[in-house]
């Protein structure tokens, strides 16, 4: 059985070898997508030295006299002459021959003459945003396989740009397998309702994947063999049918498709019949089917999945401290549902591998060693983010 660090290493590199194409997409749709390429400045910011205070912009040694405004939004008008002054309002291009802005509240004007009051004259080139200090032409301002913020579409904005290349999102077919499933209502004894067909597309969304079909299937290898052949996307996700029982036909299924498994089986408990494949040119990710340890392989071994198609790092587990102690598993990792406390973290209530009930508390999944983790120990935990 796989070891989970090696299973998130695997399943980062499996994706890296299926890269999503690039788009163009404008500044706002960018934000959250995964850049295909670096993000290059083409204009100096700012593009001239410009006012950082409303005042009046100055050369040399006051007093000075006054001969007029520089307005904003056009250019600075001719050079500034020594001993003068114009009036100007914060970002306004100054004009050539500044020497510095003084500050409207430290200006007196008696009819053309401007005097500066008490100890206030202007340090040279005070208060004047001086041309290209945040960036200049050609410098990288982010690179391939960060994911767009906010900030960073601004900062692009500014720096002259309509579109950035990002990875599209991956397609996704989700299969969920399994006689006992039903989609609504209150199921029957010896039913279930299907959690993952629900919660499932939303998780993915959650790292820029798009689930473009959800496909149900009964426990029959036709079936499952027939709902594995979907056409136009980049990534296939099944729920359930991963064991080694009579009824679990998802490597049956692969193999009578001439799939190839990357890796089956991954030492952390829920969570440890997940299937890696090839099946054709597509990838597949195969959960098991109960709730907590379908979602819980998801974020382990899934997420580095998308990651490497996406272009993006492995994203690395995140050390929180526990405020309770937590015994680790017979072998492997124990993924455990924990919520934030002032203390650290605390195990939630109401958890195995067939619970839902205790993630609808949890803000992270923690990775304990089979030796277990007292409180006050750091221990990696995969955010949930939701």
């Amino acid at each position: 059985m796989t070891s989970l660090d090696a299973a998130r290493a695997t399943a980062h590199e499996l994706g890296r070898h299926h890269r999503t194409a690039g788009l163009r997409v404008s500044l706002r749709d960018a934000v959250g997508c995964v850049l295909a390429e670096d993000v290059v400045a083409r204009a100096a910011v700012p593009g001239a030295d410009t006012s950082a205070m409303d005042g009046w912009v100055v050369r040399g040694p006051g007093p000075w006299r006054v001969e007029g405004t520089v307005r904003m939004g056009r250019a600075p008008g001719s050079p500034l002459a020594p001993g003068t002054a114009r009036a100007v309002t914060t970002g306004a291009a100054l004009p050539a021959g500044a020497s510095g802005v003084l500050r409207s509240e430290h200006a007196r004007r008696l009819g053309d003459t401007l005097l500066c009051t008490g100890e206030h004259a202007p340090a040279p080139f005070a208060d004047i945003r001086r041309a290209g200090e945040e960036m200049q032409p050609g410098e990288v301002l982010a690179v391939a396989g960060e994911r767009v913020t906010p900030a960073l579409a601004a900062a692009a904005a500014v720096a002259g740009l309509d579109e950035l290349r990002v990875r599209r999102p991956p397609r996704v077919a989700l299969v969920v397998l399994g006689d006992e499933l039903v989609s609504s209502g209150v199921p029957a004894p010896g039913q279930t309702r299907d959690a993952l067909g629900v919660a499932l597309p939303a998780a993915l969304a959650q790292r820029r994947a798009e689930v473009v079909e959800v496909v149900h299937a009964v426990d029959q290898l036709d079936a499952v063999c027939a709902a594995l052949e979907r056409g136009g996307v980049e990534l296939l996700v099944t729920t359930g049918g991963t064991g080694h029982g009579r009824g679990d036909l998802l490597v049956p299924a692969l193999e009578r498709a001439g799939g190839r498994l990357v890796l089956r089986g991954i030492d952390m408990r829920p969570g440890h019949p997940t299937v890696l494949a090839h099946l054709g040119a597509t990838p597949l990710l195969g959960l098991p089917g109960n709730p907590f340890a379908a979602i819980a392989a998801l974020l382990a071994v899934g997420f580095p999945l998308l990651a490497g198609m996406l272009g993006e790092a492995c994203p690395a587990p995140v050390p929180q401290p526990l405020a309770q102690s937590i015994a680790g598993a017979a072998a492997g990792t124990r993924v455990v549902a924990a919520r934030h406390s002032s203390e650290g973290l605390v195990p939630v209530q109401r958890q195995s591998a067939a619970m839902v009930r205790g993630l609808v508390h949890a803000d992270a999944l923690a990775l304990v060693g089979c030796g277990g983790a007292v409180a006050g120990d750091l221990v990696d935990t995969l955010p949930l983010g939701w």
